[in-house]
């Protein structure tokens, strides 16, 4: 059922660019926002000015934007907020729900060397005259939530019925002796001031979500509707990073992928449409969307299935609009050529390139000659000086041909291995290593015919010259 009242929000720290978890946990947020037709809102969470970089912020707005999932203002910075935390934090201590800690960081190493893996609760019961000694004495404090006996149910929308014993909950710190507020306070705040229905985000908040329960209990506030995601896994079944090398959501546009194939391609890492259909829009996936298909189980990143992916949308896209994005991407690319060469060349790999930066690098030998031959290419395609006489003599038939297209060119080139009582391969591998430098490419026949006959003369010559190494 739809419902225009729920209210979510993505909330990244400007301390490094937009990585593929954040940008998944933005798309789920976004989509149930667009499927209930509610809002979508974006916090950025800057209260570290050590860690925190403007420069990674308006990375994050860039990132969201190109991926298309737009926000609804206002767009709030917690460092904005500072007062507004500080009053809330008198609420509480006026409530009597706070309390002032003067334990040192040796004080609670002691304890834990002592066996306390919590804090044990040292400055809960202080007299009044024992904290006026303590602050006579300038001795520094932090403030801590009284957690009462008791336990925490809440109902999560992916993993059900979720229930914690406050005793494996320690009067946690929410501002530090410095007075700057901690993140599992000001959250609560933020959300409620933003009047947050539903906090959807990664399954790494478990831990979080029974203290911040807390914290609404104790300021008297409704609490929202949890949904905790599943991670994203790297091949060795560990949390995806850095050190699996998955890049952040800059590089691929960087590449030049389609932000509707990365979208995707999230969009189907930990939720399941309940069909075989894997290819959606953006708007599709809005209508199809559910929490509750969302899985418990981690996804395993897959770059292979990304790839394919996009292939799929390279395909679906037509060729002005490729030819188009390409030279958005990379302005110099085809500089100087016929519009209708482009065109040829975008048709011929659009069947092969799953990426606008693909085109870019497999189209290379249409404009220039090699400056290098494939290593492997060389070891199987031009063995040794055999490979010469055969190519040289192949040139001679090539020079006569009165029509350069790929009609042409292939029956010349069977006749030719006909004649001489060889594999196709034993004659294509060759040219196309002297024409391209490598072995891959779509077929020889095509590449020649666009590439022309004075250049794949040329470029022959110059392997005979070269070759072998």
């Amino acid at each position: 059922m739809i419902n225009p009242s729920v209210k979510v929000r993505f909330a990244p720290s400007p301390t490094g660019e937009l990585h593929i978890g954040g940008a998944r946990t933005a798309l789920f947020n976004w989509l149930f926002a667009q499927k209930n037709k509610g809002q979508f809102y974006l916090r950025i969470e800057d209260t570290d000015p050590e860690r925190s970089q403007e420069k990674y912020t308006e990375q994050i707005l860039e990132s969201l934007s190109w991926l298309g999932l737009h926000w609804d203002k206002p767009l709030l910075y917690q460092s904005q907020r500072l007062d507004v935390y500080k009053e809330r934090v008198k609420d509480l201590t006026t409530s009597g729900h706070v309390y002032q800690c003067f334990c040192s960081k040796d004080d609670l190493q002691t304890a834990r060397n002592e066996g306390h893996y919590q804090y044990p609760g040292t400055c809960r019961n202080l007299s009044e005259a024992d904290i006026k000694q303590k602050l006579n004495q300038g001795i520094g404090f932090t403030l801590r939530l009284r957690i009462p006996e008791g336990e925490i149910r809440y109902k999560d929308q992916i993993y059900g019925d979720i229930s914690v014993d406050h005793k494996e909950l320690d009067d946690f710190i929410i501002v530090r002796s410095d007075g700057s507020p901690t993140y599992n306070f000001v959250v609560v705040i933020d959300d409620h001031d933003m009047g947050i229905t539903h906090v959807i985000r990664g399954e790494d908040h478990v831990s979080n979500t029974p203290k911040q329960i807390q914290i609404y209990k104790a300021l008297g506030y409704d609490e929202p509707i949890f949904a905790h995601l599943p991670m994203i896994l790297g091949p060795d079944k560990k949390r995806l990073s850095k050190r699996h090398g998955a890049p952040g959501v800059q590089k691929f546009k960087n590449d030049g992928y389609f932000s509707g194939s990365l979208l995707n391609y999230l969009a189907l890492l930990g939720w399941n449409p309940g069909t075989e259909e894997e290819i959606f829009s953006i708007n599709e996936l809005a209508d199809a969307f559910d929490l509750k298909q969302v899985q418990k189980k981690g996804a395993v990143w897959d770059e292979k299935k990304l790839h394919w992916l996009s292939g799929q949308y390279v395909m679906a896209t037509s060729t002005d609009d490729l030819l188009n994005a390409i030279r958005d991407n990379e302005p110099d690319w085809g500089k100087g050529s016929e519009i209708s060469l482009l065109i040829s060349i975008v048709e011929l790999l659009k069947v092969r390139a799953k990426s606008l930066i693909e085109f870019v690098n497999q189209s290379e030998y249409f404009f220039n000659d090699p400056v290098a031959y494939d290593e492997k290419g060389l070891k199987k395609a031009w063995k040794d000086g055999s490979v010469n006489t055969l190519i040289s003599n192949f040139v001679e038939s090539l020079m006569t041909l009165p029509a350069w297209r790929k009609e042409e060119l292939e029956s010349t080139f069977r006749s030719y291995v006909s004649e001489k009582e060889l594999g196709l391969g034993k004659i294509i591998m060759p040219v196309r290593l002297a024409v391209c430098g490598t072995l891959n490419g779509p077929s020889i026949f095509d590449i020649m015919e666009l590439v022309g006959k004075e250049t794949c003369i040329r470029r022959l010559g110059t392997a005979l010259e070269r070759l072998p190494k």
